[in-house]
């Protein structure tokens, strides 16, 4: 089963999930944009970061072209059952290629991802515990 929404409320999600992003990390996020798009290289790809990550710049580079994130419409739909889990999941890609831009390779966003995970737990957690 998949989830179909309209590109706008997709969007809004995307919006939603860099609104998440800590604001330690967005003050950071320069020269970047991100865009939506149906499909990207292969029908399994949910996001890309395209650019040159932070780690790899220096103040002597000449100013380029903005990094970009791609988001993956059509391939969130696909994996999603709910609207609440395609809402995570495009704040998990979000994340993951923002991960990227900060010169975090997969091996690394693995770990991050894994904690973001312990602590979502222990939230759920703590939340159902206080009602």
């Amino acid at each position: 089963m998949s989830v179909r929404v309209p590109r706008e409320e997709f969007e809004q999600m995307v919006e939603r999930a860099l609104a998440g992003i800590p604001g330690r990390f967005r003050s950071r996020m320069e020269n970047l944009y991100v865009v939506v798009e149906a499909w990207g290289p292969s029908r399994d790809l949910l996001g890309l970061y395209e650019g040159r990550p932070l780690t790899e710049r220096s103040v002597s580079d000449p100013f380029g072209q903005p990094d970009r994130i791609r988001v993956f419409q059509r391939a969130h739909e696909e994996m999603a059952r709910s609207r609440g889990e395609l809402e995570q999941i495009v704040a998990d890609t979000v994340w993951h290629e923002v991960g990227h831009y900060f010169g975090l390779d997969e091996f690394a966003i693995a770990r991050v991802e894994a904690r973001r995970q312990r602590l979502r737990a222990l939230r759920g957690r703590a939340y159902n515990q206080s009602r």
